[in-house]
């Protein structure tokens, strides 16, 4: 305790008094400055220790990126960011340590050594202490504060490399790019500054406090204790009257309009007032300064003031009065050129300028026609859904409780010169599924280190029985598509880390004679060669065993980051990932591709997109190689200016397109969560004349329907269909739409994909004046059907669970096919199977065991819905079958193959 509170000179303490006398008692100061010196040895401790983990953690990633050769991305970031920290903390010492200096001279003059409280040794000392004190305060804050632009070398890496758009916008006539490169660097760095002021303000302001508590005094603005405040001050309002001349060119993202944007309000009075507001602020901080000079304390009080009441009647007050008196009695009229400039700039944001329109006749019935001059597309319609068909491969191809099929993925492949789409998912390795007397070291870490091979089925072939077909199968890997390296090492799931190529030999496969091993042969990983990089990752992975094991050796690798994700993520976070990436097997081998895009929401005058951005491009599309880790990224869409900037950042990172092998070039899709957004934009953005987009006259919805149990949204989804107008089928994207409220269809959006269409995009239009049915609405004349609802109800009496799958709309030709398949889950097993396959177009409703069955059947060349074998006792077979489940799936089985009998027969006949 270096002071107390007790009698004075001058008589007993007065609790009123708001400066007490001051007692001094025993005070010995070299303990507080061996106090000091020690907390600034741990200070330095842990500066020190947080240095020694930045350097480690550096270390391995320069192993890390090396291994990738793109140790040039990784060193442009670093130094980046170590440039922007030292270049912060100097600014920021620059301000700082003046003013304090400064300050420090002030209360010196002011208050002459000893002044009349205490003693001049006592003052004089607590006078050192607060001097230390406030730098060590600002010290901290250099150390801290800095970290803010660091974090920021995107923006400024993108602003020093900015590529232009070649675009202006309407308002200012500036470049897109000074709004999406230059205007958020200059708002970082000033509100940066903004808070570097204030925090410097705020020291020295406490620093002139208790200056006058250690005299003794009540603290009072006056003198150079004003002027030095008043600079400050002057110097905020100088950042403040910037901001609010930036603020300006903000209002293109204004959202006070009807539509985002500059507005009526905005463009005539929120513009000139922000304007004026700056010059407000100029005139404030020349009023602090003149305060400072004359020492007009309340010119600067209300200098403050009035600038605090004008922003807040010109910036919220006055603009609401003229919305709502204004504007809104007449905001069609007065809003009208500010809707079409969002129309036209969010059309461009989202890549809908190019979108082709057409009409679509959308024809009633499918006649045999139809069918003749589209088995291309027939012989691909989508019957498996992804959730069905991955508890399926889960069920008949894990082989081991260690191996998990994580996701299904929809591709294309030639097989026998035709076009087949096939939906597909890698066999993952789950490490913690081992038997827990497994769960060792050396099994997580060193022997089960891969999955291996993948699972292919054609969307449209169903084994008898209700399983799927396969093009490839089976431990190993087997089919009409080779795979030669069928090993994943890389890809949806992984451990925190694995070590390759040890002296433990490597689980493959199960093998029909006992486990089949095998030594890793690849480039992936970084090579543990030297005892430092085994004591890097032992301290990295917290996990000393790296570093004592008798099994690693100087060949061997270890691999981590192994997800495609986290892979991607640490390479670019600066681009945006697509949600899934998807397998591919080509060339013998199975890679990933992980599309991704980049976004941006500054983009002048357009609607953002979910509130996350208004500019997205898939403008990248990155290549994983499963077996060997390399990363390969290639860019498609070389017109995008921000992936030019990128490509100005980290010159060694980007591929152009075509350098991508054929091999993969054939299974490039256009991505689906890109797709996604740019329909749900233009559920509005189809209505380009202002007027109808003001008033909604138009407005669609992407239908609802329920399947597998639930309500939900149809998403947009694969399929292989020929286009009207084209030769051949192609890979699809596709996404029906439905008046908002309403249930029948209005058209319906196509992405292509294969060559040199990919990118394309295609609006088909349905004439007003025909109705055509939305999947709802089908899916209640199914449920309406009075045979297949008896068929439903048979089903769940003999213990079964009827899962109903995705209805798909499928353009064929000028018509509209409709296909439905319906899943049996037994009582006993969560296995479901495809059963039954439900089609329909305008005319009726079919359902038959088989794809063809049922397209003959559309067509009248068999009965609508298979008949139901009656020649079967229904309530002793409901008490038979739930009391006999076996029984139950063969009854099943055999009334499945005898449909399928009976259909061949009429065939025949006819």
């Amino acid at each position: 305790m270096l002071f107390s509170f007790g009698p004075g000179p001058q008589g007993p303490y007065d609790p009123r008094d708001p400066f007490p006398q001051f007692k001094v008692e025993e005070m010995d100061f070299s303990k507080f400055h061996r106090f000091l010196r020690l907390g600034l040895l741990g200070l330095a401790v842990i500066i020190l220790w947080s240095g020694l983990n930045w350097a480690q953690g550096f270390y391995t990633d320069w192993l890390w990126f090396g291994s990738l050769d793109y140790q040039s991305v990784l060193w442009k970031v670093v130094t980046t960011r170590v440039g922007l920290y030292l270049a912060a903390v100097v600014v920021f010492l620059a301000l700082a340590v003046p003013n304090l200096i400064a300050a420090i001279r002030i209360t010196g003059r002011m208050f002459p050594r000893g002044g009349h409280k205490l003693p001049p040794r006592i003052y004089d000392s607590a006078r050192g202490v607060l001097i230390w004190l406030a730098a060590g305060v600002v010290a901290l804050a250099a150390f801290l504060l800095a970290s803010g632009p660091a974090a920021e070398w995107k923006t400024v890496l993108r602003y020093l490399h900015q590529v232009p758009f070649g675009e202006i916008d309407p308002i200012f006539n500036n470049d897109y790019s000074f709004y999406i490169f230059t205007l958020p660097a200059l708002e970082f760095f000033r509100s940066w500054l903004v808070g570097l002021t204030v925090l410097v303000a705020i020291i020295v302001g406490a620093f002139y406090y208790l200056n006058s508590i250690l005299r003794g005094e009540a603290f009072a603005l006056h003198g150079p204790i004003l002027g030095h405040l008043a600079t400050l001050g002057a110097f905020l309002f100088l950042l403040i009257a910037a901001g609010h001349w930036l603020s300006r060119y903000d209002l293109l993202f204004s959202s006070m309009g009807a539509v985002h944007g500059v507005g009526y309000t905005d463009n005539f009075f929120n513009l000139p007032s922000r304007a004026f507001m700056a010059v407000v602020a100029l005139v404030a901080a020349g009023a602090l300064v003149f305060a400072a000079m004359s020492q007009r304390k309340q010119l600067a009080l209300w200098s403050v003031g009035g600038w605090f009441g004008l922003n807040l009647v010109l910036g919220s007050l006055v603009p609401g009065v003229i919305q709502r008196l204004v504007v809104e009695p007449s905001e069609l009229a007065r809003e009208t050129p500010y809707l079409a400039h969002n129309i036209s700039h969010t059309r461009q944001a989202f890549g809908l300028e190019g979108l082709r329109s057409s009409s679509h006749p959308a024809l009633g019935e499918v006649d045999h026609a139809t069918v003749d001059a589209n088995q291309g597309t027939l012989q691909n319609v989508r019957l498996w859904d992804e959730g069905p068909l991955m508890q399926s491969y889960n069920q008949i191809q894990f082989f081991r409780l260690y191996y998990d099929f994580l996701a299904v993925h929809t591709d294309r492949y030639m097989v026998h010169d035709e076009l087949r789409q096939v939906m597909l998912a890698t066999r993952e390795l789950s490490a913690e599924k081992l038997p827990t007397e497994a769960q060792r070291w050396v099994n997580r870490h060193l022997q089960f280190t891969h999955g291996y091979g993948v699972a292919m089925s054609p969307v449209t072939e169903v084994q008898t029985g209700g399983r799927p077909e396969f093009f490839i199968r089976d431990l190993p890997p087997t089919g009409v598509i080779p795979l030669d390296r069928p090993e994943v090492y890389y890809g949806l799931k992984s451990l925190e880390y694995l070590i390759v190529n040890s002296r433990m030999q490597e689980f493959n496969f199960p093998g029909p004679d006992g486990p089949v091993y095998t030594h890793y042969q690849g480039d992936g990983g970084v090579q543990l060669n030297s005892f430092f990089r085994r004591l890097m990752y032992a301290w990295q992975f917290k996990d000393v065993n790296i570093l004592i094991s008798g099994e690693i050796t100087p060949e061997s690798r270890i691999q981590y980051r192994r997800t495609i994700p986290e892979r991607f993520t640490t390479v670019t976070p600066f681009l945006l990932r697509d949600r899934e990436a998807y397998s591919v097997v080509a060339d013998g081998r199975l890679y990933w591709i992980q599309d991704a895009y980049t976004t941006t929401n500054r983009y002048p005058y357009a609607t953002p997109w979910d509130r996350h951005f208004n500019y997205i491009r898939n403008s990248v599309k990155a290549v994983v190689d499963a077996y060997h880790g390399t990363l390969t990224y290639y860019v498609f869409d070389e017109s995008d200016p921000l992936i030019r900037t990128y490509q100005a950042m980290f010159p060694d990172l980007f591929k152009s397109q075509d350098e991508m092998p054929e091999y993969l070039r054939g299974h490039v899709r256009y991505p689906l969560d890109l797709f996604t957004v740019q329909t749900q934009m233009l559920l509005q953005y189809h209505m380009e004349d202002p007027v109808v987009f003001y008033n909604k006259e138009d407005q669609w919805a992407v239908p609802v329907q329920h399947s597998f149990g639930r309500a939900e949204h149809l998403r947009p989804y694969y399929i292989v269909a020929r286009l009207p107008g084209e030769e051949k089928e192609e890979f699809l994207l596709i996404q029906p739409f439905t008046p908002i409220n309403r249930h029948n269809l209005v058209g319906w959006m196509a992405a292509r994909s294969d060559g040199e269409h990919y990118g394309d995009k295609v609006l088909f239009r349905f004439p007003t004046g025909r109705h055509v049915d939305g999947p709802s609405q089908v899916k209640a004349r199914i449920d309406n059907d009075a045979v297949i609802s008896e068929q439903f109800t048979l089903w769940g009496q003999v213990g079964s669970e009827v899962l109903r799958g995705i209805l798909l709309v499928i353009p064929i030709g000028d018509s509209i096919l409709y296909a439905e398949p319906v899943f049996l889950i037994p009582e006993t097993i969560d296995f479901p199977e495809l059963r039954r396959i439900i089609l329909a177009d305008s005319r009726q409703v079919v359902m038959h065991q088989t794809l063809d069955a049922s397209v003959a059947a559309l067509v009248g060349d068999l009965p609508a819905v298979a008949p139901v074998v009656e020649d079967v006792d229904a309530e002793v077979t409901d008490r038979q079958l739930i009391q006999l489940p076996d029984f139950n799936q063969g009854l099943r089985d055999a009334v499945d193959k005898l449909q399928d009998v009976v259909d061949q027969l009429r065939r025949m006949m006819q």
